[in-house]
């Protein structure tokens, strides 16, 4: 699912629209938003030599700002003058999520559109910790340090959190790269168990009892299953719509439903098709 794609998707939120384009990096969805109608596009980015990059290739009604999109000094005067927010591939670099939400998730906000790490499979609002080198353009930024932590929210907490600031999700596509990576469950039945265990493991499935297991088996378990961390999860990404349920009508997408995987997965594919 690339990005012409599902900007193109969603050019409604785009055209005859200001735009805010965080962590737009050398412009490439900066200038896919410009082409698809957007009255005006600002981008930020941390790095100065990616924002020259940007400078350089892109012209017109567009306006580059090098900075953290943490930032509240640098980012609340931009979204001030928006009504649309894009905020692709960077929420799982961050160390301030919900920082960044009370920034962009204002009154004056009728969109944001997120492309993220799925996070941890779970209804609680959790969140995987690491660290990522900011030498490498492709990890999160820091002014004053090279190892900065980052974290992954998953969906429930970007629900969650979305709804302190009247937001709700109404569209939410669910993609891959590459195969799908097992699920760790740790609270598997022992009848489930002797159901699979000579057969396969389902790529998904779901969570459906609290059993404990005998070590014998959940040692057996950890060896099959590949924890759902950060690196896992990085394989299974989604693209999420975040509306101002105060200026927009529209209806929410029940969170449960977005932990079917597979079932969503192939629901979102016929969608984004039609």
């Amino acid at each position: 699912m690339n990005k012409q794609k599902y900007l193109k998707y969603n050019q409604r939120l785009i055209t005859n629209k200001t735009v805010l384009d965080l962590a737009c990096h050398a412009g490439e969805s900066t200038k896919i938003i410009k082409d698809l109608g957007a009255n005006f596009v600002y981008g930020v980015e941390a790095r100065e030599g990616l924002i020259q990059k940007a400078k350089n290739n892109i012209k017109g009604n567009v306006n580059f700002f090098v900075g953290d999109i943490q930032d509240q000094k640098l980012i609340a005067p931009l979204v001030k003058k928006c009504q649309s927010v894009i905020l692709l591939g960077v929420l799982y670099h961050l160390y301030n999520h919900f920082g960044l939400f009370t920034h962009i998730l204002r009154p004056n906000i009728d969109y944001v559109l997120i492309e993220t790490v799925a996070g941890p499979d779970t209804m609680n609002p959790a969140m995987a910790w690491g660290f990522e080198n900011t030498s490498s353009v492709l990890h999160g930024w820091h002014s004053e340090t090279e190892n900065v932590p980052h974290g992954t929210p998953n969906l429930a907490w970007i629900f969650k959190s979305a709804e302190n600031f009247g937001f709700r999700c109404d569209w939410i596509y669910s993609y891959c790269e590459g195969e799908l990576p097992p699920k760790t469950r740790y609270n598997i039945t022992p009848k489930e168990y002797m159901d699979i265990k000579d057969d396969h493991w389902p790529v998904y499935e779901k969570i459906i009892s609290g059993d404990t297991l005998p070590d014998s088996i959940l040692n057996d378990i950890k060896t099959r299953l590949v924890d759902d961390g950060p690196d896992q999860a990085g394989k299974k990404r989604c693209i999420i719509r975040l509306y101002n349920s105060r200026n927009i009508e529209s209806k929410p997408v029940d969170l449960k439903d977005c932990y079917d995987w597979m079932t969503h997965q192939l629901q979102s594919k016929k969608t984004i098709e039609e």
